[in-house]
């Protein structure tokens, strides 16, 4: 152990304190030295400090070679060096030292300077930053030693400021997952020779989207730094029509396995052809050429048309994702083509004219004359449907509402409104009722491009919600008999179907009283005087009230005898008046102080920016900007022709604004959303046109493993909360992140391990004793990107018929994250499935399940931007 003083210092408190301040350095065998030099080879390479003899002192700073090795500082700057102040500022007295990550630092102190008397005080790892100790003044002297050491938390052989500065983890003794140690690996190939090749990222770019070109230039073999030479031609010109790195070299950092070599479009406005950018390897100092060392780029004029990319961002939010291409490496999804060739706007006008695809008559079919039970096809009927329309199958011939176009638009925008206008399943009376509960969803189905306002009026006046929100039976008050009206309806309509718990300026924020308070929109007097217009409301099938039925597929009936007919007041400000009962169940006073309830509801300020902004949170971001929710609510007031509540024009709204269609947003941190787990599920089974053989898609149970199924929301509040924030950054940011409400110890284990589970097996959660129902993903145009088509049903096929897992990538980023996947998650996968041996069984199948299930565990998977 090697020790060095500095000079004492002399403090007056008010008696003399004597600080000695010793630096004693620590060396451990957790190091690299293949030069048996006492010194860390990585610390020679890491300050080009090799030949250095440990004993002298380079800088002339007072410390050893050795010393600055141990302590992990610059042998050659001497203001880099272990140095501990001391500071007071009369009534207190501190030492501070900065430290180094992965090096450990003790505070010895001692009165005497004997050798046995010192006693540690403070020991801690380093974080790189300064850290400081407060000193004890009860003494009038004290002596205080700093310790530097090296640590290997993991116990491998190398040290963790080793690992650190080689981008191990030190606390993982196989950080890579391999076979040796992170010690033997480095130690095997600290002198091993390069072989460098390049592999392409993204092969396609365009002026007007910021999809920039991206090459790979990858190493195997050596970890050393390594300068690698390139050329760059083509017809493209270099700093006027694209941007690269000034220089036709660029070093591999050290224990750096691949660097990425960006292409950038420089937007202008003369009309061109495509251009290529051909990027060429050449020889070097440290390295040989592998096989592939040659590639062009494509350099796409600015278009009116989207790009792929933007398409597929588009479909991402306004449907349930691509679909499944049909062949090639880089061929188009048909659904994203069919964005591209129609533009946005062209694309949602097309959707508005599509047939409407109801989930009933499936149902209907599934149940009516027990179909299903007679085809052996059990289970939750109504998510069967749903699933058959969001596939958009029409793969089953037998039945003759099958054969329709899909309306992916309607059907998100339906879920999208099921999460609003909450009926679930949960309750008794309800989890039996498969037909009603479709003919409940179908309404959100036929209003997704209607009014808003005859959606409100047809949920008041399902027997789904009825019975879901308790208002179907409801009666006038009798107080005698102690009979008041049920206030639960009353009170969602409000809080969550319509005007929310506070006054809205139109951009979603809230108004405020004189004394800077929000302003409540209602009190529980409101809530109890509407409730007296939801009375009298009772089964459609039934001529007496109240009567028990299991028809809910027709609308609840009025019975004026059970209505509250007197005046009322709502809000506070609209009165109602005294309404003349009508015989029998005709209902015409009770229905009329429905409409008048609904009509006013309808009218309040607050629904265009309290449900305009929910449908964004729904549809593209979760904390869209008060400008973006005031340009829908502004859409929600008036379509452009005196219309209110067009839903036709809050969807144009919300996918055409410059927000949502804006891709600098996807760099912006506080933009985007958690997807939903389900729809995750959704566009997972769309990418590989999931299918069974039947045509049918007996899927449910999806609340098991994601906390969220169609239908089966919890409670009427739905899966998540609006407004939920989960604790940390986001809440610190007064943020919110809805899904993360679902998102647990149990699903974010449960979710990943389905995914796994489907990919290897089928979509279903508990599997299906059906062979033609078992739903599956379709990937052999996959694997064939894996190896040669013509050898995919071999069970081992021969190394030779192995292809570059690059294309197969650029496919599954698009499909899956709309080709947002981060450079270094792609090279994560590439790595990760080419160390699966091409002897093993089934290798090529391995690797594609590999791919695609760290692809839909990723974060850009799981988050939209």
């Amino acid at each position: 152990m090697a020790t060095t003083s500095e000079p004492m210092v002399s403090l007056q408190k008010p008696l003399v304190l004597f600080c000695l301040l010793v630096f004693s350095f620590s060396r451990t065998h957790a190091e690299l030295d293949k030069n048996a030099n006492s010194q860390s080879d990585i610390w020679e390479l890491h300050f080009n400090a090799f030949n250095l003899t440990p004993g002298l002192d380079a800088d002339n700073d007072g410390y050893s070679n050795l010393q600055e090795a141990t302590s992990g500082t610059d042998p050659f700057d001497p203001t880099s060096l272990p140095q501990l102040k001391i500071e007071a500022d009369g009534s207190s007295i501190h030492t501070f030292w900065s430290t180094l990550p992965g090096k450990r630092y003790r505070i010895d102190t001692s009165e005497t300077l004997l050798p046995n008397s010192w006693q540690p005080l403070l020991t801690i790892t380093g974080t790189g930053e300064e850290t400081e100790l407060p000193l004890d003044l009860a003494d009038p002297r004290h002596f205080y030693r700093l310790s530097v050491s090296n640590l290997d938390s993991d116990a491998d052989g190398l040290s963790d400021w080793e690992e650190l500065t080689l981008g191990l983890n030190p606390f993982s003794s196989r950080s890579d997952r391999l076979d040796t140690t992170d010690f033997q690996q480095i130690n095997t190939n600290w002198n091993t020779p390069s072989t460098v090749t390049i592999g392409v990222l993204d092969q396609s770019m365009r002026e007007d989207w910021p999809n920039n070109g991206l090459i790979a230039i990858r190493r195997s073999g050596g970890i050393q730094p390594l300068t690698v030479f390139f050329t760059i031609d083509g017809s493209a010109a270099r700093g006027s029509d694209y941007t690269t790195l000034p220089t036709n070299q660029i070093t591999i950092p050290l224990n750096t396995r691949e660097v990425w070599i960006e292409f950038i479009p420089v937007p202008d406005t003369d009309p061109e052809a495509t251009e290529t950018i051909t990027f060429t390897l050449q020889p070097g100092t440290g390295y040989t050429l592998g096989a592939a060392t040659s590639t062009t780029l494509n350099l796409h004029d600015t278009s009116t048309q989207p790009s792929p990319q933007a398409a597929a961002r588009f479909l991402l939010q306004a449907a349930f994702g691509p679909d499944s291409a049909p062949v090639g490496p880089d061929t188009i999804p048909p659904n994203v083509q069919d964005v591209i060739t129609r533009g946005f706007s062209g694309w949602i006008t097309h959707q508005f004219d599509r047939p409407i695809g109801y989930l009933q008559p499936y149902v209907d079919w599934a149940v009516t004359g027990n179909a299903a039970n007679s085809a052996g096809l059990y289970g939750n009927y109504k998510q069967f449907a749903w699933w058959h329309r969001t596939m958009g199958s029409n793969a089953i011939p037998s039945i003759s509402f099958a054969a329709q176009d899909p309306d992916p638009l309607r059907q998100r925008i339906a879920f999208a409104l099921s999460q609003i206008l909450v009926v679930s399943d949960r309750p008794e009376r309800l989890i039996v009722q498969h037909q009603g509960m479709a003919n409940y969803y179908d309404l959100m189905v036929k209003h997704a491009f209607g009014n808003y306002r005859d959606l409100l009026y047809d949920v008041a006046t399902h027997p789904a919600m009825g019975i879901f929100l308790s208002h179907l039976g409801n009666r006038k008050a009798n107080p005698v008999n102690r009979i008041y009206p049920d206030e639960n309806f009353a009170r969602e309509i409000m809080q969550l179907f319509t005007i929310g718990l506070w006054q809205l300026n139109p951009d979603g924020t809230r108004q405020l009283d004189p004394e800077g308070q929000p302003i409540p929109t209602y009190d529980n007097g409101d809530i109890t005087e509407l409730a007296r217009v939801f009375t009298g409301l009772s089964f459609g099938d039934s001529n007496v009230f109240n009567a028990y039925s299991d028809v809910f597929t027709m609308p609840m009936k009025m019975w004026d005898a059970e209505h509250d007919c007197d005046p009322k007041l709502l809000l506070g400000t609209h009165p109602l008046p005294a309404r003349t009962p009508s015989p029998g169940n005709t209902g015409t006073a009770g229905l009329a102080d429905v409409n008048a309830a609904i009509d006013h509801l309808f009218n309040h300020p607050n629904v265009g920016p309290f449900i305009g902004k929910q449908l964004i949170q729904r549809l593209v971001t979760s904390n869209p900007s008060p400008a973006y929710i005031n340009r829908v609510s502004a859409a929600f007031a008036d379509n452009g022709s005196g219309i209110r509540g067009d839903m036709k024009a809050v969807i144009e709204a919300i996918l055409l604004d410059p927000e949502a269609r804006d891709p600098a947003k996807m760099s912006d941190p506080t933009w985007g959303k958690l997807r939903e787990p389900f729809l995750r599920v959704v566009n997972f089974a769309r990418a590989f046109n999931a299918r069974s053989t039947s045509g049918h898609y007996p899927l449910d149970q999806f609340t098991t493993d994601h906390l969220q199924d169609p239908m089966n929301a919890p409670s009427v509040f739905n899966f998540f909360l609006p407004n939920h924030s989960p604790p940390g950054p986001i809440t610190e940011q007064n943020l919110v992140a809805p899904e993360f409400q679902i998102i647990n110890a149990s699903t974010a284990i449960t979710g990943p391990n389905y995914f796994w589970n489907a990919i290897n097996g089928s979509l279903h959660r508990f599997g299906n004793g059906t062979a033609a129902y078992n739903v599956r993903l379709q990937s052999d145009t996959e694997l064939g990107m894996v190896v040669n088509p013509a050898v995919i049903n071999q069970d081992t096929p021969s190394a030779a018929n192995a292809l570059d897992p690059d294309p197969l990538l650029r496919r599954l980023d698009l499909a899956l994250t709309g080709g947002t996947l981060s450079p270094h998650q792609f090279q994560i996968i590439r790595e990760a499935m080419l160390r699966i041996g091409t002897g093993t069984w089934q290798w090529h199948r391995q690797r594609l399940r590999l791919a695609i299930y760290l692809i839909v565990t990723s974060t850009d998977f799981n988050v939209q931007r």
